[in-house]
């Protein structure tokens, strides 16, 4: 513990200043290296003291039993003990922290006690420098090198979000950049090489259950933490908005070499968290130039409420990543644009034809003739639209008879006989289309099959909720939505229900063009309108297969060939169907849009699940999404791809969705 010289008020290690008087603190004693070595003799060999910080050191040091292995040993005060029910909470919560196990998170090995009784943890060894480093190195950073540490933190915190894990004291001390590869580091240059670890986690919590009897105080770094925090909230009442707001801060100072708020006093600060709005950017660097969109959305970030915050650290550097992005200089996006149907002219007022008009007999066989034109023009151009962009033929459920593309539209179910069942309707070809009459929308018959599900073979970017891949059996057929739900097909659900549209992106032009996907929808709007339609939304395990179309690898094909991705989308959705369809005809089953799914989110994907029509958890806090849009990156276009999201987030301009049904009913 640190007391204060002036008022006698006692504080964690961790603090700098008194909180009511702002009198700077004392340096509280630590282990000597010599009393800590000898403690861990048995199990590690100190090597050298990296640095100190407010809940004890960090020293290199090898782990003996594992080959001279090299870790960093972080030991904690002994003063902590004096608390006897610290040690129980203490090894609880590295516990649960050893549970996050994700690329962009410092992996933890083991926490025990010294021989002497004093804690530690040991963990992952990093090489490199901490963000704080290269910030003081380099003030503010480039734009890009912003978005991809941004991402791959979130990523970071995502993993521990989903395991209701809050980091409670993010910060650029505990952000640390390395190499993704295996050369030496320096000092960060390139976005495409830097790899980052989020370090820390659960060390908050551990400094507030160590000094949970004093009252008043506040714990975490006052520059960056969250309003929540600095209202005094307890712990077990944040959440991962929190972390968010933290983020946001810690992005400020990386694109603008300072954080929002300074102040003298830790009070100071907690006053501006709480009260002010932050500084716009060239108010705090007048060279900075004008990115009011980057600004935007940093400035969401740091909300007072946190309800009006991002629900994700992903979505947070998913929209960070829309506006920073720029399209590749020798990359245009590629636009295929839609068959362009010319009707026959109207016949309106017809040129002086001497020939015929000189013989009124030929005239009506003329007219005739071309009003028979017209009609058979006009078929031409009805069956064409109906059979864009889908399979050559399909089967008529009712008779079996094969039909020309096209004539879907006009099948009809026969009615049950008295006493039967919807069981007893004839399971549909697989292809077949059948056009739903309520949203006006082709769906595809998908037969059941046996596929493995989770990370394709040799994809590498797989993240731990994708693995492990497991063989799943398909038991019944369904059908499932040929393309995303479009804006023509959402505004007659809304001019049926009574229910408004979601707000339009300003890239749709408040939804002027019908033919692209609706976004912007919460899970229940998707929900009620698939309700509405006749159907439901698709479960996860449906949608995988359903997406492979018989495909195992990442994609049914090159990415450019069935995707919009940031790579070629120009920063906005497309209209459906433009890319190639999957094996079952399906469009945009990656890319284009990020999906709603019906199911709760679980971690595990299934693996302890039935391999025969596995369903998802009965409950959770987040439905799951198939993550991937116009706005995301190759390794997140990809068929295993998903995630977790609030049922009540729109997704700024990327959620969308399909349906499925069981049965077209007469």
């Amino acid at each position: 513990m640190r007391t204060c010289p002036s008022c006698q008020r006692t504080y964690p290690d961790d603090a700098d200043f008194c909180l009511k008087d702002g009198t700077p603190l004392p340096s509280a004693p630590g282990v000597t290296e010599s009393e800590l070595a000898s403690g861990l003799a048995r199990r590690y060999r100190i090597v050298k003291k990296l640095g100190a910080g407010g809940m004890g050191a960090v020293f290199l040091a090898e782990q003996i039993a594992l080959g001279n292995r090299p870790v960093a040993l972080k030991v904690l005060s002994r003063r902590l003990l004096d608390d006897p029910e610290f040690l129980l909470r203490f090894h609880d919560e590295a516990t649960s922290t050893a549970r996050i196990r994700h690329a962009n998170v410092v992996t933890i090995y083991e926490s025990g006690q010294s021989d002497d009784g004093t804690p530690y943890i040991a963990m992952e060894y990093l090489e490199g420098e901490t963000l704080r480093q290269a910030l003081r190195a380099r003030g503010a950073l480039p734009v890009a090198e912003c978005a991809e540490i941004l991402s791959q933190v979130a990523r970071g915190l995502n993993a521990a979000h989903k395991l209701d894990i809050i980091h409670r004291d993010l910060k650029p001390d505990n952000i640390f950049l390395t190499r993704a590869d295996d050369e030496s580091v320096a000092p960060v240059s390139s976005p495409a090489n830097v790899l980052v670890k989020v370090v820390d986690f659960g060390i908050a919590k551990l400094r507030e259950s160590a000094t949970h009897t004093l009252i008043g105080t506040v714990l975490g770094t006052p520059a960056y933490m969250s309003c929540e925090q600095a209202s005094g909230m307890r712990s077990d009442q944040l959440d991962g908005r929190s972390d968010i707001y933290s983020l946001g801060v810690v992005t400020y100072e990386m694109l603008t070499g300072r954080v929002p708020f300074h102040s003298d006093t830790p009070a100071g600060y907690l006053r501006m968290h709480m009260q002010e709005d932050p500084p716009p950017f060239r108010a705090v660097k007048a060279d900075l130039p004008a990115m009011p969109q980057l600004e935007s959305v940093v400035m969401k970030a740091l909300t007072k409420d946190r309800d009006e915050r991002y629900s994700s650290a992903l979505e947070f550097a998913r929209a960070f990543a829309r506006v920073a992005q720029p399209l590749p200089g020798a990359q245009s996006p590629v636009t295929i644009p839609p068959t362009r149907i010319v009707p026959p002219p109207a016949l309106t007022q017809p040129p002086h034809l001497p020939f015929l008009t000189d013989n009124p007999g030929r005239a009506k066989f003329a007219v005739l003739g071309l009003v028979l034109l017209a009609i058979i023009a006009a078929g031409i151009w009805y069956f064409s639209r109906s059979a864009e962009r889908a399979p050559a033929h399909v089967t008529s459920p009712s008779s079996g008879a094969t039909l020309p593309v096209g004539q879907e539209a006009r099948l009809e179910v026969p009615p049950l006989p008295p006493g039967a069942t919807l069981a007893a309707i004839p399971a549909p070809a697989a292809g077949t289309v059948r056009v739903n009459p309520k949203d006006g929308l082709k769906y595809v018959w998908i037969p059941p099959g046996v596929f493995m599900m989770g990370c394709s073979p040799g994809d590498t970017e797989c993240a731990e909720d994708e693995m492990p891949p497991h063989q799943v059996t398909i038991t019944k057929g369904f059908w499932m939505g040929q393309t995303e739900v479009t804006v023509g097909a959402y505004k007659r659900f809304a001019g049926s229900t009574g229910r408004q549209m979601p707000p339009a992106p300003n890239f749709n032009r408040g939804w002027a063009n019908e033919n692209m996907p609706i976004v912007d929808v919460t899970w229940f709007d998707a929900r009620d309108y698939c309700g509405w339609a006749g159907g439901r939304l698709p479960t996860e395990v449906e949608w995988e297969y359903a997406a492979r179309g018989g495909s195992t690898g990442a994609w049914y094909g090159s990415l450019d060939e069935v995707a919009w991705y940031i790579g070629n989308s120009g920063r906005h959705t497309h209209p459906v169907g433009q890319k190639r369809a999957n094996g079952f005809g399906l469009y945009d089953m990656v890319g284009n849009v990020v999906k709603w799914m019906n199911d709760w989110y679980l971690g595990d994907y299934y693996q302890n699940s039935t391999s025969q029509d596995p369903a998802g958890p009965a409950s959770g806090p987040f439905r799951v999404v198939r993550v991937g849009s116009w706005a995301d990156n190759p390794r997140e276009v990809r068929v295993s791809a998903r995630s977790a999201a609030d049922p009540a987030d729109r997704g700024d301009g990327v959620l969308g969705f399909r349906c499925g049904r069981e049965v077209f009913a007469p």
